[in-house]
């Protein structure tokens, strides 16, 4: 959810069609290469058109599953949380539909979460995973929440991640937050990354966190979502209700959020919590809708918790 601002203003400075032609050749390489750290990666397409990526090393065991939120591609997940992840599991990451290298669908009404669960599992069936852990951030949490009800069987352990199930548990946030998100200012592209990462954190954490940010900024940059895209990501959103879900759900389960979280507030990780049998709520405090950035290794650490 936190980039979809600044994609919304970013992408009306770039020819739609370009971006399209880069997308088209850069989606349709699929590579083996080194990664950044002490890992490897393979880069897949779904025959449905979603970009994938599997990170691994000689020590990583079972596949675990990343799923990102609103407006955001795979690249918007720190390259060291992925990196530190691969350690132990086969980790899979990818962009849901309308960001980064995967299909553009033109019409809104081609967003929802469910369609975006079937994304997942094409995402998955790509890479010949049968069972696996499923972490879902923010609207991505959403995403995963769909998907352990449509396969339950598949999901081995659930983590949802400053998550909502939308509908009357949904807990909005204050609405200056919301009318700010929706009008970033800025010169510059990093500008306006920086006026939505002020909204996501308090001064004195975005002064400690701005390398990182800066870091995400500079991965994920080059492949900005187009406004169409954000609008089908919105209607995905906004009529997602997984009420419903939540009392059935059988598989170990943690939830986890910033206590501090501004964008979708703790509330939300506490209602679900409740409502999911047995679920273990983690509120990280000082943290914020970016408690994997802030505070990597406690993440991590309750990831493997639930994940072993």
């Amino acid at each position: 959810m936190f980039l979809a601002s600044v994609l919304r203003i970013s992408v009306a400075k770039t020819a739609e069609e370009d971006i399209k032609q880069a997308n088209y050749k850069e989606a349709n390489q699929v590579t083996t290469k080194p990664s950044t750290g002490p890992s490897f990666s393979v880069d897949e397409k779904t025959n449905s058109g979603i970009f994938c990526r599997k990170t691994f090393s000689s020590s990583s065991g079972e596949p675990l599953v990343l799923v990102m939120g609103y407006g955001a591609s795979l690249k918007i997940w720190p390259i060291s949380f992925i990196e530190k992840l691969a350690e132990k599991y086969v980790v899979i990451t990818y962009d849901n539909r309308g960001t980064g290298l995967s299909i553009v669908p033109q019409d809104p009404e081609d967003y929802t979460i469910k369609k975006m669960s079937d994304d997942l599992d094409a995402v998955v069936q790509r890479f010949d995973v049968n069972r696996f852990y499923l972490l879902g951030y923010s609207m991505g949490g959403c995403i995963a929440l769909q998907y352990a009800y449509d396969h339950r069987a598949k999901v081995r352990s659930l983590f949802l991640l400053s998550s909502t199930a939308g509908g009357a548990l949904y807990v909005r946030p204050k609405p200056e937050i919301s009318a700010a998100l929706a009008n970033p200012q800025g010169e510059t592209l990093w500008d306006m990354y920086m006026w939505t990462f002020n909204l996501m954190y308090s001064p004195v954490a975005l002064k400690r966190y701005e390398p990182a940010l800066k870091a995400i900024y500079e991965n994920s940059k080059d492949h900005p979502t187009t406004p169409i895209a954000i609008r089908g990501h919105e209607h995905a959103f906004k009529n997602f209700d997984g009420t419903s879900y939540l009392a059935g759900l059988s598989v170990p389960t943690t939830v986890l959020a910033g206590a501090d979280d501004r964008l979708i507030p703790a509330q939300n990780s506490e209602n679900l919590a409740k409502a999911i049998p047995h679920a273990r709520l983690v509120l990280l405090d000082g943290c914020e809708h970016g408690a994997h950035v802030q505070e990597e290794a406690k993440v991590i650490h309750e990831i493997e918790k639930t994940f072993r």
